[in-house]
């Protein structure tokens, strides 16, 4: 049974760990900066896999050497192939099952991480560890297997994966009451009026506000600008400034210091969310059907 496979040499788990390595730093010299005599190593590791498989699994990008086509796809296989034994090895240890899991940073600080259920998780024999990562980032990593799960905008989902909807994330615009004394403030008001921070890090929502300004009649000008959700709610918390955040955010300010303001406008900002992962991870890991109904549900917006 597979003779070919064995007949020649160059292939080993150590040559197919070295390609694994390298895609996940980016690239040969990424893989061992400032340690030439590593990078010679990976070079000839992977020379030695790309003669067994007659392909090229490298191509140069500009000074930096990273994996062709056919070197990603062999590293999925290969990603793939050493998951199914570490699977197999740990469970026959009775140890856990290892999970890689990611979403934006607001939604890992008041959605993920408070809402793994520990008991379940427990029973399940298994272990997350978790990644702060953009969406196009985890969408990539979902598809090549170095995430198993990962918590998407519903219409970022590529045909490549599979998804489970969790609900719409909504938002509302927030002011201290130092800053809107009057009860009864209206958006427009608070809107254009109070000084706002808002994110850098988003472009489509930073664009959807700034027309839904516009088309309230002012002018978004940010006060302050910041990376992140989390961020925007300590300035809130702050006292100087107002900003749009998620509604599942709202808990953690205290309710008599600050407004909530809602809108038909913001509805605009919603957006449908969604648990994604490639099919072969329910195909090849024993317990991520299981896994994923617990996520799906623990996660429901």
């Amino acid at each position: 049974m597979f003779e070919d496979l064995f007949a020649n040499r160059g292939l080993s788990f150590d040559r197919l760990r070295a390609l694994l390595e390298v895609q996940e730093a980016g690239s040969i010299a990424q893989a061992a900066p400032g340690d030439p005599v590593r990078q010679s190593q990976y070079s000839r590791q992977l020379r030695e896999l790309a003669e067994f498989f007659n392909v090229s699994l490298t191509q140069r990008r500009g000074k930096e050497l990273k994996l062709s086509p056919e070197g990603e796809r062999l590293a999925g296989i290969t990603r793939a192939h050493f998951q199914s034994l570490h699977d197999l090895r740990r469970e026959c240890l009775q140890q856990e099952a290892d999970y890689r899991l990611a979403a934006g940073d607001s939604l890992l600080q008041w959605l993920v991480i408070p809402r793994l259920p520990r008991e379940r998780v427990a029973k399940l024999r298994v272990r997350f560890s978790t990644f702060n990562l953009r969406t196009h980032d985890i969408i990539a990593q979902l598809s090549d297997g170095r995430l198993d799960f990962g918590l998407v905008r519903a219409d970022a989902v590529t045909a490549d994966l599979e998804s489970a909807p969790l609900g719409t994330l909504t938002y509302r615009l927030v002011v201290p009451r130092a800053l809107v004394p009057a009860p009864r403030a209206s958006f427009r008001q608070a809107l254009t009026s109070v000084p706002l921070v808002t994110q850098t890090g988003d472009g489509q929502f930073s664009q959807r506000l700034r027309e839904i300004a516009s088309e309230a009649g002012g002018e978004l000008r940010p006060r302050l600008t910041c990376q992140s959700f989390p961020q925007s709610l300590a300035a809130v918390r702050g006292k100087g400034h107002g900003a749009v955040l998620p509604a599942i955010a709202l808990h953690e300010l205290p309710a008599a210091e600050v407004r909530v303001i809602d809108a038909p406008a913001l509805r605009r900002l919603d957006r449908a969310m969604a648990l994604a992962w490639h099919p072969r991870v329910l195909r090849l890991r024993g317990q991520a059907s299981e896994v994923r109904n617990l996520l799906t549900r623990a996660f429901a917006i």
